[in-house]
């Protein structure tokens, strides 16, 4: 698959800003502070109703979905293209998080790493599901994936889970893997016109 010179732009971009919010929440003081104090502004005690979802077998039962709806509707491809993505996001967030960035983590329920693995996988599933489905769906799919995302991020900092800025690097990390992966064009089967049949055929 050959990746537009546009596509590189966007995703350069995107890994430039992950890098950039990065350093400015862990070592950049008035910034770091600022982030901080957003999350603890906002933290309260309470049951989430969408983070408790995510887990190891969540993300494999996305998978086979995707992978499923790819093949049932004659692009297998397009399935595994998908499933790829979702892993990659995934297996790259938690490289990033445990192993390559650190950054001191807030003593609060829990360590707020970043990026958030929760965040990815919300956004790597909407992602591979917006790939597999069919070109009529994804404007009203995407529609819905913006609300929820936007409900997963407040959660996460609603209840104290992780920083403002590890929303936003995650969200930066799976739109650069979505973008080189070709994600954002989907599938290419409704793109086509269908025939024109003449009458009684």
């Amino acid at each position: 698959m050959r990746i537009s010179p546009v596509r590189w732009l966007i995703a350069g971009v995107s890994l430039a800003l992950f890098l950039l919010v990065f350093y400015l929440s862990g070592w950049v003081g008035p910034t770091e502070s600022l982030d901080i104090r957003m999350l603890t502004s906002l933290r309260t005690d309470g049951n989430p109703a969408l983070l408790w979802i995510v887990s190891v077998p969540w993300l494999i039962l996305c998978s086979i979905v995707v992978i499923a709806i790819g093949i049932r509707r004659g692009r297998a491809m397009d399935g595994l293209r998908a499933f790829a993505l979702l892993a990659l996001c995934n297996v790259l967030g938690q490289l990033l998080k445990k192993v390559v960035l650190h950054r001191d983590s807030i003593v609060l329920m829990v360590d707020n790493t970043y990026p958030s693995g929760h965040m990815i996988a919300f956004a790597s599933v909407a992602l591979a599901l917006r790939i597999v489905l069919p070109r009529r769906m994804r404007r009203a799919f995407t529609v819905i994936a913006a609300i929820v995302l936007c409900l997963v991020a407040f959660e996460l900092v609603y209840y104290g889970w992780h920083r403002p800025s590890d929303v936003i690097g995650s969200l930066l990390l799976v739109t650069a893997v979505g973008v080189l992966g070709g994600g954002s064009r989907g599938s290419e089967d409704d793109d086509r016109p269908e025939p024109v049949l003449p009458p009684g055929a």
